[in-house]
């Protein structure tokens, strides 16, 4: 048997090749290096064979994690595994997670694409977010945690009660009777930018409004001081120990942060905004969510706005000025003042954070961030 790792921030999964017998068992429970780790699953989908040995790997994996305060999940457990699993009562002690539904692209309606992955109208009431190949099927289970957390603050998003597969892809099915995509609702109508910007800036406010569940819900000011760790290998010593100093400059909050919003994760149902993406919920500062606008809008050259929500980048900038207009409209001035002094920043947030997972545009985005973000944010210091 060998294992194959797949980190993620705080969050790790073990995919298991081969038998877990008595010659294997020791990898599993002696060699796993778990430092750090608050979120495990051990997926068992190419492990056909577990012997009373591999059992009691897993159950010490198990206490590791009990010790470690964190949570523990197995998945994709074929049915012979899952009868070892039970005839030990295993089943009954660990978190095992549900097999999921299986659906086909064929025929469903593609309502918008973006770097995680793309959603599709399933039928007048359903739609599915699809997220890409690589992205590990715990996200969505995550996200559907996240997603009913939400709903239950009464923060406008849509409920979520299904998590799918197709093919080696993951996704969650959310309940949207006749909504429609609110970026295309903006593309359709370039003169409505300053309502449709509104509308964003009170749906952010309703969502800073509330405050998060710490037992639930990620602290992304303490996310981020292993990202930027985890980046070191593109920055100097100065730059990277300036995005730290940066960071803990951020005021601490228990708020609510969506920290993906924009208008491709966001449905119009009945008039009103519905949101729909809800996998990196989290708590922290507002500032995180209004860098991640402005990275998406605000920053032409990079031209996100037509990548992410095929909204023109011209149109993309307009509706920033008319957003960050009403949203610090009743805000104190030195709220606004922090924000300006410290936008390049908070945008290259969400960059730093995509390039730890998403490979496939680590790149493009590397380059976003040391030819056009990283200069400018290095400017503050020198003007400091």
């Amino acid at each position: 048997m060998n294992l194959t790792t797949h980190p993620s921030g705080d969050a790790l999964i073990v995919k298991l090749h081969g038998r877990l017998d008595a010659i294997a068992a020791p990898l599993l429970s002696d060699s796993l290096n778990l430092d750090g780790v608050r979120n495990l699953t051990l997926d068992f989908a190419d492990c056909a064979y577990v012997s009373s040995a591999g059992i009691r790997s897993v159950l010490k994996v198990h206490q590791a994690m009990i010790k470690a305060q964190g949570t523990f999940t197995v998945s994709r457990l074929s049915p012979q595994v899952r009868e070892v699993f039970d005839l030990t009562g295993v089943s009954e002690i660990v978190t095992i997670a549900k097999t999921t539904r299986e659906i086909s692209l064929a025929g469903l309606e593609l309502l918008s694409a973006g770097v995680c992955g793309e959603c599709y109208r399933m039928d007048a009431e359903t739609v599915v977010k699809l997220y890409n190949e690589g992205v590990e099927p715990h996200i969505a289970e995550q996200e559907k945690q996240y997603a009913r957390a939400a709903f239950v603050m009464g923060i406008p998003t849509a409920i979520s009660y299904d998590v799918v597969s197709c093919g080696t892809r993951s996704g969650i099915v959310f309940e949207l009777l006749d909504a429609e995509l609110f970026s295309a609702v903006i593309r359709r109508d370039p003169a409505g930018a300053d309502r449709y910007a509104k509308m964003l800036s009170d749906t952010a406010k309703t969502l800073h409004a509330a405050t998060g569940d710490p037992a639930i819900l990620p602290d992304l000011k303490d996310r981020f001081r292993g990202y930027i760790r985890e980046i070191g290998y593109l920055l100097t010593a100065e730059q990277s120990d300036f995005l730290l100093e940066k960071l803990e400059s951020l005021p601490d909050a228990g708020t609510c942060v969506h920290f993906d919003l924009h208008s491709s994760n966001i449905m119009v149902q009945n008039g009103e905004l519905v949101i729909i993406d809800m996998g990196d919920f989290s708590t922290g500062s507002p500032l995180f969510d209004l860098g991640l606008i402005y990275l998406i809008y605000g920053v032409p050259e990079l031209g996100i706005s037509q990548l992410a929500t095929k909204i023109p980048t011209a149109q993309g900038l307009e509706f920033w000025h008319h957003f960050e207009r009403h949203y610090f409209a009743d805000r104190p001035a030195d709220e606004r003042a922090f924000f300006e002094a410290n936008k390049y920043f908070l945008a290259s947030l969400r960059i730093i954070y995509s390039i730890t997972f998403l490979t496939h545009l680590r790149d493009e985005m590397e380059r976003w961030l040391k030819d056009v973000l990283l200069p400018r944010i290095m400017e503050t210091r020198a003007a400091a």
